[in-house]
């Protein structure tokens, strides 16, 4: 059975029914619903398998006991579409609304306005909404076949979620932001490619892949570049390990001869902690390490190993926002069962998380046992409670990490080497990694170095970072994002009204646009050559960085249709003559703007 009927995409963006992002209108098909559904164990069931908190349908009092059945079902599969988009890094934080339910032949339909991001094609949302109908309505009609939620997953991955990732340039930590964004009210827009700007006007900034517009491409390029971050750093006087660049084994041998040991062997380029190798004490492990990373990239970097914790200092415009201790992979004994017991018992928790935010797991291999050995330990053993023992001998993507927020003991001199590191590379966002025996203490006194810096942090789903979003929001939007849009409804009358509030702006040295149902006036009251209707012009207004302000002058039917913006500051009914009255429809656009009035302290007045 086909539910979607039809999918109807604004063409530019409309902000309707106090939702916090742009609308278009889905038209769905409903099953046959039974009287006695069992919502309760559904929303259970939702919680458990998409860890998907489903919140109270809002029901119309004149619905029918059949149509508020049925809306509790559309109302169910709309939360789900929105958490499969997310899941697909489609950037959807409101499920939407059900603004009609017509009756039809075969049953009923059902019509909802639901979130638009504008460049993602029709198509992949409705397949979202295709498949959370399908999930739903088999899930209600035989809950025992949903049972075992690991086939559920790897169906939506192979069908729906990874075809839709494989395509989709938005990274995870986007999407976080995104999220983020959303929770503050701060209004964004995609532009195209996984690029995106949130905030309007001379509070807005743009970003892909976690990385912000002011970063500078030859930075992102050379952080890029293991070596080349190293002579940089080195040419600024800032402290990082004695290393070669080797091409061949022999080479690395004659490394491993002249360097002292221990030695630590990883690829020039890649990610994740892959080929390398620590503590290469002899020629025959210098031989090893040096295959083991060049499998992963042709040239291979040979570096006097460091004592000491990675630390990671993610820097935001030039202020320090977290520093977290990165140690390896690590189980943690309960003090009852032997450590085999505990491994398998972590590994079966990670395996019933949703697999698209499930951690590796714990590795049980020869590396391991090796690390184990070295602490003391056996998988027999059974350590006290609490205590973390190490699988691997250093942090990875791929095995994981055991991360540590010491924010608040870092030393400053080590928070001023960060911000250096991130200001030789030009990077507004910079994540500098510092090898110290113990970060509480100076660099210059302990022999720390700096490891490498990454452009971009790593924001996902499951790190321990994300409880930081807020503050780097507060960091890179101070202003909440947004500059004031007022709205005087009227004809020349308003007009007038709104150049002397530009006017008055302009004293305050604000830079103030007007835009009408026919044209725009630049910040000196002249006109503004731009194309498109009014809407497209005052979305374009607010996506030009020198616009500090924009007054919206219309008399003009789109505005039923909805603004191209969630919040305006101001809104004015403005008569032809200072005794007259307001216009004869002044009430139906009190009415339909009035939603839109949400002044925010952080607005100019």
């Amino acid at each position: 059975m086909t539910y979607i009927l039809e999918l109807q995409p604004a063409r530019s963006p409309v902000y309707r029914y106090g939702l916090s992002q742009p609308v278009q209108t889905l038209r769905f098909r409903s099953v046959v619903l039974v009287p006695d559904s069992d919502w309760q164990a559904a929303d259970r069931w939702l919680a458990a398998t998409f860890r998907l908190v489903v919140t109270p349908a809002a029901m119309d009092p004149l619905w029918s006991e059949a149509e508020q059945r049925v809306a509790q079902w559309a109302w169910r599969v709309l939360q789900l579409a929105a958490q499969l988009q997310r899941l697909a890094r489609i950037p959807v934080f409101t499920p939407g609304v059900i603004t009609r339910l017509p009756a039809a032949a075969d049953g009923w339909q059902v019509e909802a306005a639901i979130a638009q991001v504008a460049y993602f094609p029709a198509a992949d949302v409705s397949r979202c909404y295709e498949a959370a109908a399908i999930v739903l309505s088999g899930y209600l009609a035989n809950p025992g076949h949903f049972a075992a939620s690991e086939v559920l997953y790897r169906q939506l991955e192979a069908t729906l979620i990874g075809p839709l990732c494989r395509h989709n340039p938005t990274d995870d930590t986007t999407l976080s932001l995104l999220a983020a964004a959303t929770v503050a009210e701060l209004p964004w827009q995609h532009l195209g490619q996984g690029c995106y700007q949130i905030g309007w006007g001379g509070h807005a900034r743009r970003l892909q892949q976690g990385g912000l517009e002011t970063d500078s491409m030859l930075g992102i390029q050379v952080s890029g570049n293991k070596v080349l971050t190293r002579r940089w750093l080195a040419s600024g006087g800032m402290p990082v390990p004695e290393q070669r660049l080797v091409a061949t084994e022999a080479d690395a041998v004659l490394a491993w001869r002249d360097m002292a040991a221990p030695l630590v062997f990883k690829p020039a380029s890649g990610e994740g902690g892959q080929g390398v190798s620590v503590d290469v004490a002899s020629e025959a492990d210098a031989r090893q390490a040096f295959r083991l990373a060049a499998a992963v990239a042709g040239e291979v970097i040979v570096e006097r190993q460091v004592a000491g914790d990675t630390h990671h200092l993610q820097v935001v415009d030039g202020e320090l926002l977290f520093v977290m201790r990165r140690r390896p992979a690590a189980l943690v004994a309960d003090g009852h069962h032997d450590l085999a017991h505990c491994l398998a018992a972590e590994n079966h928790r990670r395996q019933e998380e949703m697999l698209w935010w499930c951690l590796p797991p714990l590795p049980q291999d020869q590396a391991a046992t090796a690390c184990l050995a070295r602490q003391g330990y056996d998988w027999h053993s059974i350590p006290p409670a609490g205590t973390p023992l190490f699988l691997r001998d250093i942090p990875s993507n791929i095995d994981g990490a055991l991360d540590e927020d010491v924010t608040g003991l870092v030393h400053p001199d080590n928070i001023a080497l960060a911000c250096r590191a991130a200001r030789r590379l030009g990077l507004a966002m910079a994540g500098v990694d510092i090898i110290s025996p113990d970060i509480r203490r100076p660099w210059h006194e302990n022999g720390a170095v700096i490891n490498e810096v990454n452009h971009a942090p790593q924001l996902g789903a499951g790190t321990r970072y994300r409880c930081y979003l807020p503050a780097m929001l507060r960091q890179l939007w101070p202003a909440g994002g947004r500059i004031p849009v007022e709205v005087y409804v009227g004809g020349a009358a308003a007009l007038a009204t709104a150049r002397q509030r530009q006017a008055a702006w302009a004293a305050q040295g604000v830079s103030c646009f007007i835009c009408t149902d026919e044209f725009c006036l630049d910040v000196h009251g002249q006109p503004l050559a731009m194309t498109g209707d009014a809407a497209h012009r005052l979305q374009a207004l607010l996506l030009e960085q020198r616009v500090q302000g924009v007054l919206l002058v219309s008399n003009g039917h789109w505005l039923a249709a909805g603004l191209p913006l969630d919040r305006i500051s101001r809104l004015e009914v403005v008569a032809e003559t200072p005794c007259g009255q307001a216009p004869p429809d002044a009430g139906q656009w009190l009415a339909l703007l009035q939603p839109y009035l949400q002044p925010s302290a952080d607005e100019l007045q």
